[in-house]
């Protein structure tokens, strides 16, 4: 029978081996406890890793769509409200020329009354069509540097630089009387996440939101003719213009010659005009309620993909607080036997 002999030397360095391997054991656990994560690196698990990769890359890009809608929702939100504001004007014009052709106020003094209050009213629109929303103007389409609305010395009123009356719209596009695109109408989308389809270099509109509006889609552009019978009885056509600012000017130029027939017939114009703004903040409206609900879509995805992502590299809180356990035992019990084993300094240093 052989005896092997152990010296105090092999005994010292087989025990500090298995106290480390303890000691890291024990760590491993803590850190899992403290990151909730199953491994550390991919390599200590490349197929759960790699599914977890996936889920946080499809997790980021949710976020990315939530902040997407925030920022969409703000201007849709400015948009209308500041639509609603040229409308609340436009409509109380309405009911002030109403007044003026039909009451009995059409002395002159009455009529400088009613063109002072158009022209107060004209201002207001103005300012509404200038509005600022984070250091953006709302209705200036891709406009973030000049005033978007602009008036010359006549009173006339442009956009970005174009007369208004000489304003066209073909194929989604907005030109000027020598057609050519009018500066910074382009439209700007964003996506929020649901299923961007590309159509060569074009992009499918109804799978993006738009990020950026052009006022006069809804305050008008261009002109059109009106039809009314003058106060000899002569029928009358006229091309005026579309757009509610102008329109006002125009008002004011019958209400200073006292021509109420023409100013009716401007009036019954500028209705129209107005009934385009009424669509306009529907529409609006409607979009932002359909941002309300991609935005709990999002969130509801979100939820499901953190749950997903815990299964492929979260741990089961239950099962580690007991193997945590364990481990603290047997380093309690690791430093037990080396208390009795080894010389006091060494156990006072690996304590």
């Amino acid at each position: 029978m052989r005896i092997t002999r152990l010296t105090n030397r092999q005994l010292t360095s087989t025990y500090l081996y298995n106290a480390n391997r303890n000691l890291e054991k024990f760590t491993q656990q803590q850190e899992k406890l403290a990151t909730g994560r199953a491994y550390k690196k991919i390599s200590e698990n490349v197929p759960s890793a790699r599914k977890a990769l996936q889920s946080r890359t499809e997790m980021y890009r949710n976020e990315q769509y939530q902040r997407n809608v925030d920022a969409v929702t703000a201007q849709y939100d400015a948009a209308e409200g500041t639509l609603t504001e040229i409308s609340d004007q436009v409509q109380n014009v309405h009911s002030l020329i109403l007044k003026a052709v039909n009451g009995t106020n059409t002395d002159e003094t009455s009529r400088k009354i009613f063109s002072e209050t158009l022209q107060q009213t004209k201002d207001g629109v103005l300012k509404s069509l200038n509005a600022v929303n984070l250091d953006k103007y709302i209705l200036g389409g891709v406009n973030n540097k000049t005033t978007p609305y602009t008036l010359d010395d006549d009173g006339n009123l442009f956009f970005n630089g174009v007369n208004v009356d000489d304003i066209s719209f073909s194929d989604g596009i907005y030109f000027d009387e020598d057609g050519n695109q009018v500066p910074m109408s382009k439209e700007t989308y964003v996506d929020i996440g649901l299923g961007l389809r590309m159509h060569g270099d074009n992009f499918n509109k109804d799978t993006a939101f738009k990020m950026t509006f052009s006022g006069i889609a809804w305050t008008g552009y261009g002109i059109s003719e009106i039809n009314y019978t003058d106060k000899n009885g002569d029928e009358v056509t006229e091309e005026v213009s579309n757009n509610v600012y102008q329109i006002m000017s125009s008002m004011q130029e019958a209400l200073e010659e006292n021509d109420m027939d023409r100013l009716g017939a401007l009036n019954d114009h500028m209705k129209k005009q107005y009934d385009t703004i009424l669509k306009g903040i529907a529409e609006l409206g409607v979009r932002a309620k359909k941002l309300e609900v991609s935005k709990l879509e999002l969130g509801d995805a979100n939820v499901r993909i953190a749950e997903m992502q815990k299964t492929f590299e979260g741990i089961e809180d239950t099962d580690e607080i007991v193997a945590m356990e364990e481990y603290n035992y047997s380093w309690q019990l690791t430093l037990k036997f080396g208390a009795n084993l080894l010389p006091q300094s060494l156990m006072d240093y690996i304590k």
